[in-house]
């Protein structure tokens, strides 16, 4: 039996076996029309998430573009979108692996991603998001569960 997904909102967080934390996301592709496109082909494709009514948060500037290969100063957009569904754990094609998934608070995500001042604002402002857009309560804080293989249903 596939557990149901809490109700409240959750940050959405994955990572390799020895890799550090991370968040569904990656690169505009020709394919992409819109930073959205990008945000619901990345969820599927790493994460195997479907997702609603994705909303712009703000950008986090990277100094340094390191996790780009060091193309140097950008910027990267944040969204926060209602997960419909999660499917069972399958490996990213970008990369040929399969990824950890769990649920945190948003609080809890931006620590653990290191996003510093503006990321800790942004999961403030996705979390009373889900709260005026989507009715959705803020999660209690608790331990970051992972989410099983089988993948989780929405209650």
């Amino acid at each position: 039996m596939v557990p149901p997904l809490p109700r409240g909102f959750r940050a959405f967080t994955f990572q390799f076996p020895t890799n550090p934390l991370a968040s569904p996301g990656g690169t505009v592709e020709k394919t992409d029309t819109t930073p959205e496109a990008t945000l619901h082909r990345e969820a599927a494709e790493e994460a195997q998430l479907t997702l609603t009514d994705p909303v712009r948060l703000g950008w986090v500037l990277d100094e340094t573009g390191e996790v780009y290969g060091g193309v140097g100063p950008n910027a990267r957009l944040r969204l926060a979108a209602r997960i419909t569904a999660i499917g069972p754990a399958a490996v990213d094609p970008a990369t040929g692996r399969p990824f950890a998934r769990m649920l945190a608070t948003p609080a809890q995500a931006a620590a653990l991603l290191g996003w510093g001042p503006p990321g800790q604002r942004q999961a403030q402002l996705a979390a009373e998001t889900a709260r005026e857009r989507w009715g959705l309560p803020a999660a209690r804080t608790a331990a970051i569960e992972e989410i099983p293989a089988e993948g989780m249903r929405l209650s």
